[in-house]
């Protein structure tokens, strides 16, 4: 299990980093915008989406990320009075209950996938109009590697509790 867990956070590394990596041309196509539209008198027709979508592709592939590097908002008023066993039991349920959800929502995002490919469904969202399936390949990236990161995550919390339980015996 132990090297099943070090590859799922692997991938997630280099899906954070390719996450990161991605605001490069959101930048460059912003930056772009502002002079083709100011400076030159002639706003871009795809700007707009390349943006929209570069943005949510950011923020879905670095959840993985995120969850393994312990970098989701907490209540540290709380959790920072809680005892690292009583830390592990709270993450263990918060993470128990969201695996489920994660996997049905990877499912429905294969199924919206399908479906967008199928009919050929465009964004709608600018005149560049750019087909759906390729962002919804991102969506259901993002949430399969985002429950695998969780079951890895509840790995953690198992050890933490059987380990801290042998240290209190």
């Amino acid at each position: 299990m132990n090297a099943l867990t070090k590859s799922i956070e692997r991938v997630t590394g280099s899906v954070g980093i390719a996450a990161a990596m991605v605001l490069v041309p959101l930048v460059l196509a912003t930056c772009y915008e502002v002079f083709a539209r100011y400076a030159m008198g002639a706003p871009t027709i795809w700007a707009y989406e390349v943006g929209y979508l570069l943005t949510g592709s950011h923020f879905l592939l670095g959840m993985a990320y995120t969850l393994r590097e312990d970098a989701h908002i907490r209540i540290d008023v709380f959790s920072g009075k809680f005892s690292e066993r009583t830390r592990a039991a709270i993450d263990l349920v918060g993470y128990t209950v969201m695996l489920p959800l994660l996997i049905w929502l990877s499912y429905q995002m294969y199924r919206y996938l399908v479906d967008g490919y199928r009919s050929g469904e465009t964004s709608g969202q600018s005149a560049l109009n750019l087909p759906v399936w390729p962002f919804r390949v991102v969506f259901l990236v993002a949430f399969v590697l985002f429950a695998l990161q969780v079951i890895v995550e509840v790995t953690k919390c198992v050890r933490r509790l059987t380990l801290n339980r042998g240290n209190a015996a």
